[in-house]
């Protein structure tokens, strides 16, 4: 996930905070919350500078300076623990000074200028450094106009995502995958377990819903991407991360899977993170991931959404999260389930077989039914809804049908985070 001042969050309402120098316009409560920490920060590096000054200062050390990144980024929505990897996963993919330069680095977009005063830099120079921070999906780089804005990333778009994407990865891209997969493993995932929303939301493969008149327009891919002009295609990060890492098992999924929509998708083209697709390219994958066996995902909210994912239970860290780790689902649910028309059933076994959640088994039918076997589902709450096995039926027995419950996503992603936030609150109290 990442911000953008233009993305809409609700609850907003005008303030003019008396304890911190924000300006006096109409923000969001999440705003607001972004720019105390960048103060709170702000006063902190300038404490930094008179001890710095005084004859008592003594230099922060290799590992503090990275611990001090490392608290700087955990300021935002996803955590990242101290254990065994932690460090050696900052130190392949960070230089000291890239630590430095990004600590108190603002999470809301600024314009460069006021990065080189804040920073105390040349902004010729500071440009620099930034737009090669921006190829490594470090910090989001934008044009306004004549002028130039940056902001960090989170350290989940940093870790995960960003330069995983990339067609041809770098060198610390390479040496960071064998660490961070392995740091993967010491609880950082715990921490989606709160979360009643999780942050990829499942949509169905295109004509396998029973009545595509009920599909909602956030549940229909192919509406998704019709309404989009600009289209980036990079690789699945979680695949391309393992493949990296010689101590990994990697799957044999296609590589180059990701679809990237709107801001996102301009800002992975120009920082040569994605390749530029047209909107018959992009069609065409989601077919052929669905005859892959390839779960559709979307950011998990409805408007702006600007990623379609195609999961597989082998490398996505979601898939993970429930198989390895325990979680009570990888990814939300669609508003359909499978429905299996037991008469017309071969059963010879394909729909279990691509099932990434498990839920359908063969089972032996009753003498009524000629003595065969057909296909059962048996954890109706673990079906997705994905369609994966309806796409693939060579005698059509299986269907979606909509559930009784029909459930929403978050209307935006500002509106995701703030339940995002509050489940974590619960969870810490209870």
């Amino acid at each position: 996930m990442t911000r953008d001042e233009d993305n809409e969050v609700d609850g907003s309402f005008s303030t003019t905070c008396k304890k911190c120098p924000v300006c006096p316009r109409r923000m969001s409560s999440l705003t607001l919350y972004f720019n105390y920490l960048e103060y709170i920060i702000s006063i902190n590096l300038s404490q930094q500078v008179q001890v710095k000054n005084s004859k008592e200062y003594t230099p922060m050390s290799e590992d503090e300076i990275y611990l001090s990144f490392v608290g700087w980024l955990n300021k935002h929505w996803w955590k990242m623990p101290e254990t065994d990897h932690l460090l050696p996963s900052f130190k392949t993919f960070f230089t000291k000074e890239e630590a430095q330069l990004l600590t108190g680095f603002p999470f809301m977009p600024t314009e460069l200028g006021e990065l080189a005063q804040l920073k105390k830099m040349d902004s010729g120079v500071l440009t620099e450094q930034l737009a090669a921070l921006a190829q490594k999906g470090v910090v989001w780089k934008t044009k306004r106009g004549e002028n130039l804005w940056f902001h960090l990333n989170d350290a989940f778009f940093i870790f995960f995502r960003g330069s995983f994407y990339s067609p041809s990865p770098g060198e610390k891209t390479i040496a960071l995958a064998q660490p961070l997969n392995k740091y993967l493993h010491e609880g950082v995932m715990a921490q989606l377990a709160p979360a009643h929303n999780k942050p990829l939301r499942t949509v169905p493969v295109q004509r396998t819903v029973e009545d595509p008149r009920k599909i909602l327009p956030h549940e229909d891919v192919l509406l998704l991407v019709d309404s989009q002009d600009f289209f980036a295609l990079s690789h699945c990060a979680c695949r391309q991360r393992k493949k990296l890492d010689p101590d990994s098992v990697s799957c044999n999924h296609p590589l180059e899977t990701c679809i990237h929509l709107g801001k996102l998708a301009h800002y992975m083209v120009e920082n040569e993170l994605s390749r530029q697709v047209s909107k018959e390219e992009v069609l065409e994958l989601l077919e052929k991931t669905a005859d892959a066996g390839l779960v559709h995902a979307v950011s998990n909210w409805e408007k702006d959404a600007d990623t379609i994912c195609n999961c597989c239970r082998c490398s996505c860290l979601f898939f993970e999260s429930f198989y390895v780790y325990g979680q009570d689902k990888s990814h939300d649910h669609s508003n359909y389930r499978v429905k299996i028309n037991g008469q017309t059933c071969k059963g010879c076994g394909l729909c279990v077989q691509r099932c990434p959640m498990e839920a359908l088994q063969l089972k032996e039918s009753s003498p009524k039914e000629g003595q065969k076997k057909i296909t059962e589902l048996i954890a109706p709450d673990r079906c997705l809804g994905c369609g994966l096995c309806v796409h693939k039926c060579p005698t059509q027995s299986l269907t979606l049908e909509q559930r009784t419950e029909i459930t929403n996503p978050p209307q935006t992603m500002g509106e995701w985070a703030k339940r995002w936030a509050a489940d974590h609150k619960k969870a810490q109290t209870n």
